[in-house]
């Protein structure tokens, strides 16, 4: 060990130029991947996930889930390396998740999705469509198409036909899905009272608009020695040609279209709506990024294909304005973190300068800091990784650099003493290399295996899984890297920077900064050894208790990240209409824009017009804009906003609300399942009586302190007109069924019978009976339906006519039906909050075949904590067997791992005094803790051997070991907690993932210091001393 040690040492010192040569190589390469490299803000939590939507218009939802949703899920059920399948089944949709395992690439669940999907029947005209691989954190850009002039038909025309194409182009985008307008179609309105003048059925309208609209080709016609093609052109070309398709005969004559109907433009039936401002009636559309992709790139993309659009493209009087921008969220985040880091790296300069006073060593020390930086940056990019928040935030300098601060000094005190004993003008002139080579071979021994340790430490964050291991790995690997890259510079720039820097007039200046902390830790030291059963009765009551109060604690998964917007969902009852809901929607925005601190609000109603997004009628979202920090002009925060906003909003009746962020909802979302951050499942088979149980379930859990936005994820709620056909009574007329149906289908739902092309675009020509005629159940009664003699009958002669309330949501996972009761937790911890529910939900009785099961973050928390605690054993044994390789006795490697105690309480007060929770951040913090603790007892020990050995006695060896060490102990503290005091009282956007886990470190480093130079040197006096000497 020791010789490749020095053999690295002695090739940078012979071959200085090309040690300079490789280190600038390294920092160009590490600049270039810096300027490279995607900072997200949030990283991307999920496992791969596939989505099949289906749309089946008009159909109830049990009629879906049982032809459309069950025969998929059960043929989903033998996709390989799944954790689960969850669907959500309503009017006229089915949503269908396939969740997989970690590590599962997406083409190779992508190309098993649709091998399995070939063979699923379903029924005609029903078309399942996967949905291309984006993330919960995918959309990145929300525009409205604008116009004073048109209406939201013709943006909606615009925007499916002209910017959609445009901008799926763009790579880097996975989906476009919008919101609102009106889908333009064609609709042939039949008046059934003259339909019944002839004697006509809507079927034979339908037949003859069907057959009415194609092209033909005649084959070739040679003539001349040319070649001509022949058409025949028989499309629709305008409205009339419509009206003049010919029906039927009577007497000779032809009824056409015109006589039994009349032609329009219309839309489809509305599944949803958008309003912004004054307008309740946009288009809005979200641009969703592909999964894995550099959120710059593709904006930057995006914003040049708008303007390109906006430019040249569109007609002048419509234009698309951006909404919302991840740009803006990045860039307020990159802010925060990069303001962070060169605070760190300016405050850590000037520890090192207070206390070494020479400007030579300052700068070998310093000049560490940005190369080890600028190779993590070059090793991310090796590995394909992204940089975000949380692991840049987190990385600390002072451990990054302590390593070369430990090696200078060293050097730095070495040379001073060859310079006292040779005198000055003696010393100039002696070559140094051997002395340098000798020194740093002794440091370099220590510091390597003092970074082995850190890393080591570092072994729990990389071993997460799922969500928090997507969050935390990068972190473990940036400051893995950097670390390694510091250790690299240290054996080799470091030294050869010493040998050109420190060739000349060393010599220790009288420093009052470090007498000053070499009297303070002499005093104290000389009191404790002095009191030594005192002091080590105090140290453990000290510990002990802390220990104890660390029950205290509250617990948490992840802290909140305030992305500077708020995301608002309003619940309306199941039953509400969509110009209801729109109404309501408007009331909403009116209120939420006179906050102050409000830019805009953006609301949709219902769904998206492609399925994307689940939801009712009664289900508003609205995006609430708000301006920067710095423009508040009242002084009050995100939480008391909140607040303030649902005071506001408990106006309106029967309503329930939601609050939380873009972003962070639709993670909470895909890892949760259904729109919520916390949730019970109760499983069974009878939608009723889980409504029932849920009812329950519900009032246990309402008035738990902390539970908030408690509610019930509905299923039942749905009022239904059903028609019953009695196939007796039709028997007896002649009627088929499938008569029957199609004239109910046709009358009232209309049907496609043809599409009408303009241009590139193309359009639905529906048939449909004319809006006067299909108002309520007696115009349904009153239909007429054909017999095989010919002969009409009313519908009502053959049917029954019944109102019931059916489902309006079919929720299944893993192809078991559930009703979900969700909560979020507020002003109080998570760990606490759930084990009092779980205690009142465990007394609701549940009938055979019903179970519960709970999800969201809770079970995030738990799986990270049991992870935890199974890893974090492992680590500190490894540390422990790298000791033992280090010092080659049990003895001394125990004792350096007593500091961990030491460490850990610090930690654990800080979160006390500050009132935070014990998320996963801080847990990170204590585990880069046991690195840094660690270190200085090597350090010290390491010390204390090299007096014994100079032959002092084991009291003299200690006192000189922890005065020659204070200033390299406590100033490897001071460096990592001042490195890390931006980011502890930062309040930048962002910063809430790094406080926590600064505060840890700090907290952590003020006792672990005091307690090392104080307390630790008396446990190697006691493990070390004669035989029989007493302790007092």
């Amino acid at each position: 060990m020791n010789k490749f040690i020095r053999n690295i040492i002695a090739f940078s010192l012979k071959n200085k130029a090309f040690t300079f040569f490789w280190v600038g190589l390294l920092a160009v390469a590490g600049f270039i991947s810096f300027k490279n490299m995607p900072i997200d803000a949030f990283p991307d939590v999920t496992n791969t996930q596939i989505i099949i939507i289906t749309q089946w218009n008009g159909k109830s939802a049990e009629e879906v889930e049982r032809f459309v949703t069950s025969p998929i899920e059960i043929s989903m059920n033998s996709v390989q390396k799944k954790t689960s399948v969850r669907s959500i089944t309503m009017f006229g949709l089915s949503v269908i998740k396939i969740i997989f395992d970690d590590g599962v690439d997406d083409t190779f669940a992508r190309f098993q999705v649709n091998n399995l999907l070939k063979n699923v029947t379903l029924p005609d005209d029903v078309e399942p469509d996967v949905q291309p691989p984006y993330g919960p954190t995918g959309e990145i850009f929300r525009y409205i198409v604008k116009s004073d002039s048109r209406d939201s038909r013709e943006l909606l025309t615009y925007q499916n036909w002209v910017i959609d194409k445009q901008l799926r182009s763009v790579p880097g985008v996975a989906d476009l899905n919008v919101f609102g307008g009106q889908t333009k179609t064609y609709e042939v309105g039949v008046d059934p009272v003259k339909l019944a003048k002839y004697n006509i059925t809507p079927l034979q309208v339908y037949n003859a608009v069907d057959a009415g609209n194609l092209n033909v080709g005649g084959d070739i016609i040679e003539k001349n020695g040319q070649a001509f093609v022949v058409r025949g052109v028989g499309l629709l070309k305008s409205r009339k040609d419509i009206e003049n398709i010919i029906v039927d005969q009577a007497g000779g004559n032809p009824i056409l279209v015109k006589n039994v109907a009349s032609v329009y433009e219309s839309s489809m039936p509305r599944v949803g709506q958008t309003g912004i401002g004054k307008n309740d009636d946009a288009v809005e559309g979200i641009v969703v990024m592909r999964k894995g992709e550099n959120a710059q790139e593709t904006l930057a993309l995006i914003k040049d294909k708008i303007k390109d659009l906006n430019e040249n493209v569109l007609p002048k009087d419509i234009k698309i304005e951006t909404f919302y921008d991840r740009d803006n969220l990045m860039n307020f985040t990159t802010e925060t973190v990069m303001h962070n880091l060169f605070e760190g790296i300016i405050l850590v300069t000037c520890v090192v300068f207070l206390f070494m006073a020479d400007w030579r060593t300052t700068f070998t020390v310093s000049i560490v800091i940005p190369l080890s930086l600028l190779f993590a940056f070059l090793c991310l990019k090796m590995m394909g990784m992204s940089a975000n928040l949380l692991s840049l935030g987190a990385v600390d300098f002072g451990i990054i650099i302590d390593g070369a601060v430990v090696m200078v000094e060293g050097l730095f005190v070495v040379l001073d003493h060859r310079a006292h004993q040779l005198g000055m003008t003696a010393y100039n002139k002696i070559a140094k290399g051997s002395l340098i080579k000798k020194t740093g071979t002794e440091m370099g021994k220590a510091i390597f295996f003092s970074k082995l340790i850190i890393i080591t430490a570092l072994l729990p964050i990389f071993s997460f899984q799922k969500v928090e291991g997507k969050m935390f790995s990068p972190l473990a690997f940036t400051l893995g890297f950097a670390l390694m890259g510091a250790l690299l510079f240290t054996l080799t720039l470091v030294p050869v920077l010493s040998h050109i820097l420190l060739n000349k007039n060393v010599k220790e200046k009288n420093n009052p900064f470090v007498n000053f902390w070499d009297r303070i830790v002499g005093k104290g030291f000389a009191w404790t050894f002095r009191h030594k059963v005192k002091t080590l009765l105090i140290s453990i009551a000290i510990i002990a208790a802390t220990f104890f109060s660390a029950s205290f604690l509250g617990t948490e998964f992840l802290p909140q990240l305030n992305e500077g917007a708020l995301w608002v969902t309003a619940e309306l009852p199941m039953s509400t209409s969509l110009p209801e809901s729109v109404q309501t929607a408007a009331l909403i925005r009116k209120d939420l824009e006179t906050f102050p601190e409000v830019k805009k609000v953006l609301s949709q109603t219902g769904r998206s017009n492609d399925g994307t997004d689940p939801n009712g009628f009664g289900f508003i979202q609205l995006q609430v804009d708000l301006k920067p920090k710095s423009e508040w002009t009242r002084k009050i925060n995100m939480d008391e906003l909140i607040n303030e906003m649902d005071q506001k909003l408990k106006v309106h009746q029967g309503i329930t609300y939601n609050y939380s962020q873009p972003v962070i909802d639709n993670v909470a979302e895909s890892v949760a399942g259904f729109k919520a951050s916390n949730a019970v499942k109760i499983y069974g088979d009878d939608l009723d009586k889980l409504d029932e149980l849920s009812n329950e379930v519900l009032a246990k859990i309402k008035n738990i302190p902390g539970i908030k936005d408690v509610g019930i994820l509905r299923n039942v709620g749905q009022p239904e007109i059903s028609v019953i056909l009695d196939r007796e009574k039709m028997a007896a007329y002649g009627v088929t069924l499938s008569d029957a149906q199609a004239v109910l289908e046709l009358a009232f739902g209309g049907k496609t019978a043809t599409q009408k092309y303009e241009d590139e675009k193309k359009f639905d020509v529906r048939v449909r009976f004319s809006k006067e005629y299909r108002k309520d159940e007696e115009d349904l009664a009153e239909l007429k339906v054909p017999t095989i003699s010919g002969a009409k009958i009313p519908l009502k002669e053959i049917c029954d006519i019944k109102t019931v309330t059916g489902p309006a949501f079919i929720y299944r996972d893993n192809t078991k039906r559930f009703i979900g009761v969700k909560f979020s937790v507020r002003d109080r911890d998570l760990g606490s909050t759930i084990a009092e529910a779980q205690e009142k939900v465990a007394q609701v009785k549940m009938p055979a075949g019903y179970t519960t099961g709970w999800t969201g973050e809770f079970e995030n928390q738990v799986r990270a904590s049991a992870r935890l605690a199974q890893v974090v054993p492992i680590s500190l044994i490894g540390i422990f067997v790298l000791l033992f390789i280090l010092f080659g006795n049990i003895k001394d490697s125990l004792l350096v791992l007593a500091n961990v105690p030491f460490a850990v309480i610090g930690g654990i007060i800080a979160l006390h005094l500050t009132g935070m929770n014990f998320g996963i951040s801080a847990g990170v913090g204590f585990i880069a803790l046991l690195g840094i603790c660690i270190q200085n007892g090597v350090i010290l020990i390491s010390e204390f051997h090299h007096n014994l050995k100079a032959k002092f006695s084991l009291e003299e060896s200690i006192f000189m070991g922890v005065k020659a060490r204070t200033r390299a102990v406590v100033m490897t503290a001071l460096m990592a907690s001042i490195g890390l005091l931006p980011a502890a009282i930062s309040t930048g956007i962002g910063s809430e993932s790094q406080k926590p886990l600064a505060i840890v470190i700090i907290g952590g480093l003020i006792t672990a210091t005091v307690l090392t130079l104080l307390v630790f040197p008396i446990l190697f006096w006691i493990f070390n001393r004669k035989k029989h000497a007493p302790i007092e």
